[in-house]
């Protein structure tokens, strides 16, 4: 879900309201959490908004771009990743490099990675401009996600976000019905920060019950402290194996979930269940940048820590309502490179969509004055 408290987004969503591609998610929501730790502010900071689909989010994506496609002369690339950023000396235009298929996805194994052959995205002669927003992007070349950005922009990007927060995340579905009920709630817990079910959102429907499950900051930063993500001899990016994700965080979110809502003494009181049904399908994620942290902990805290070079936070702090945390742009310029990073690390914003939006919304805009 996300939020929409600037007037500014606001007049988007509900733009997006009127299409029908997002409506507002109203529930039985519910907290054990201090109000200014709730995630995103469920449940105490309402609106919350969700996507119009079956299929989540991305579909909110797919219908912007395919508007965009329609009333303009963007083109879209799908399925395609950019590996490599090449400047031409004289035309000063950027090339695009990318790679599909296999390869474009992160936790692919190394081998087959070189097995995909990289070619030209779009226009051959470059683009005038680029703006990323993957934050990983800009990682050196150990990472998967790098497109080999120059140093000197990269290390610009780097200082700018500080700090990220790591998540890790579960999708489980049970045999039978949970009897929880609650639709989504915030948890004051060492591993679980979160939990939805699916089925309580518009449009998605499920045959069996489905709950996705967020971890902590803190559990996600102590799970990639013990399993990293970059290879501590060679450098080298460690994708994320199914097979650990299946064994290690999802049964730990899923443990963690049944004691919480077992738990006489916790967010359900004596209505607490005795136990969770057996669940017939898990899946995990790990987000190592899923958000950055707030402005005002970007160079210090005393909860961060640097692993394998990277700067994680788990600190706890208001993600609603959105407003703005710091007097600066919400985006990254290099106006003379012609690069620019856009999205929620950059922003100037609250973490989060709405902070993410607005910074590419300024970039945008940025953009075109300078191209006149």
């Amino acid at each position: 879900f996300f939020r929409a408290d600037t007037d500014r987004f606001k007049k988007i969503v509900n733009e997006w309201i009127e299409k029908d591609y997002v409506s507002e998610w109203n529930g039985d929501f519910r907290s054990s959490i201090k109000q200014e730790h709730e995630f995103f502010g469920l449940p105490s900071t309402p609106p919350f908004y969700v996507s119009n689909s079956n299929d989540g989010m991305q579909t909110l994506s797919k219908n912007i771009l395919s508007d965009a496609s329609e009333n303009s002369n963007v083109r879209i690339h799908s399925g395609v990743r950019v590996a490599q950023l090449n400047r031409d000396t004289v035309t000063k235009k950027w090339k695009l490099i990318g790679t599909s298929g296999e390869a474009a996805y992160h936790d692919t194994d190394e081998k087959l990675q070189e097995d995909y052959q990289r070619n030209v995205i779009g226009d051959e002669s470059g683009y005038d401009a680029v703006i990323l927003t993957d934050i990983s992007s800009s990682f050196g070349g150990w990472h998967r996600a790098s497109a080999g950005v120059p140093d000197s922009f990269s290390t610009a990007v780097r200082n700018r976000v500080g700090a990220r927060v790591p998540l890790l995340t579960a999708m489980i579905a049970f045999d039978t019905a949970t009897a929880i009920p609650f639709d989504a709630a915030s948890f004051d817990h060492p591993v679980v920060w979160f939990a939805a079910k699916t089925s309580s959102k518009p449009q998605m429907k499920t045959d069996k019950e489905c709950w996705t499950i967020v971890s902590t900051a803190a559990y996600a930063c102590d799970k990639i402290e013990e399993t990293p993500m970059q290879d501590p001899k060679t450098g080298e990016f460690i994708p994320q194996s199914p097979d650990y994700l299946t064994t290690v965080p999802g049964p730990d979110l899923l443990r963690a979930f049944e004691e919480i809502v077992c738990d006489k003494a916790g967010i359900l009181g004596n209505d607490a269940l005795n136990n969770l049904p057996e669940h017939v399908f898990m899946d995990a994620q790990r987000w190592g940048s899923a958000l950055p942290c707030h402005r005002h902990l970007r160079h210090e805290s005393s909860t961060r820590k640097v692993l394998s070079g990277v700067p994680y936070d788990s600190g706890l702090h208001p993600l609603a309502p959105t407003r703005i945390e710091e007097d600066s742009k919400s985006f990254l310029a290099d106006d003379d490179l012609a690069l620019y990073q856009a999205g929620d690390m950059m922003s100037n914003y609250t973490p989060g969509m709405e902070g993410a939006a607005l910074s590419g919304i300024d970039a945008a805009e940025h953009l075109l004055a300078q191209l006149g």
